[in-house]
């Protein structure tokens, strides 16, 4: 019977990685020249973050022009359909043997990409495009709905032993999710803390982000509830100033927390 000898799969796509080639329905389905650009499309990334011609970042040229943009981005989109016409047959065959309704399905990422934001076309940068990944846990016992909680990909090892009544370990960092997506908890952290190699640190809460790049001395504050494309850089106002500092001190703590030297 369903259920009765529990398994788990772990499935991992390349796609929607460069380089990127979509069967040609799929390519079909989106007409490139009314392909809407980012709502933070930049021809070029306005000061040097530290990581400006590697890899990722030669797939298109300089300026990034709106024909290129569109173009990577009807790539992009018609090789995430594919996927999810795949994630599709998975389901099917799910629902077939009787074990859909007894499964816990949770579908993740890696990060996001740029593919035209900020002037930027691949992963390296801590703006929100590029560190944010989608997460969705669905299956028994588990509300529709969303939330805003913070949370790392590494959550998602003890919000699994939650849902299904397994021991967490110790000695892991992740924290339980469960809690939140049962509608018990608004969020299990306060603030969420990234980082890209030894010249970008970022820290953020609920509302107010910063990023700061220590090899040029630069920061940035962003307010993600009236600025969700992060383009109106509050750094420098004089009245963020304590705000700033406050975003500092707290991004330190999560330096300590994770043993990273990097000077801020």
């Amino acid at each position: 019977q369903p259920g009765d000898r529990p398994f788990f799969m772990y499935l991992a796509f390349a796609s929607p990685h460069d380089p990127r080639v979509a069967a040609k329905k799929y390519m079909q389905e989106y007409d490139r020249e009314r392909i809407p650009l980012p709502a933070n499309y930049m021809p070029v990334h306005p000061f040097d973050n530290g990581e400006m011609t590697v890899r990722d970042e030669k797939l298109a040229p300089w300026p990034r022009t709106p024909e290129v943009v569109r173009e990577h981005l009807h790539d992009y989109y018609a090789t995430i359909t594919g996927l999810d016409h795949h994630l599709g047959r998975l389901l099917a065959h799910l629902k077939s043997t009787g074990e859909y309704e007894h499964t816990i399905i949770v579908y993740s990422a890696d990060h996001g990409l740029a593919v035209g934001s900020h002037g930027l076309f691949g992963k390296q940068s801590l703006y929100e495009h590029s560190m944010k990944a989608p997460l969705i846990f669905t299956g028994p016992g588990i509300p529709r709905g969303e939330s805003a909680a913070l949370a790392y990909l590494y959550d998602i090892f003890p919000t699994v032993c939650g849902l299904v009544g397994a021991p967490q370990p110790s000695e892991i960092d992740g924290k339980n999710l469960t809690p939140v997506i049962q509608g018990k908890e608004a969020k299990v952290r306060d603030t969420l803390g990234t980082s890209y190699r030894n010249v970008q640190r970022s820290i953020r809460d609920d509302r107010w982000k910063l990023i700061r790049y220590p090899q040029i001395n630069k920061t940035q504050l962003f307010d993600l509830q009236a600025d969700p494309n992060e383009l109106n850089n509050l750094a420098d106002q004089p009245e963020q100033a304590e705000r700033v500092a406050q975003l500092m001190r707290q991004l330190e703590q999560w330096q300590q927390e994770f043993g990273d030297k990097t000077p801020l």
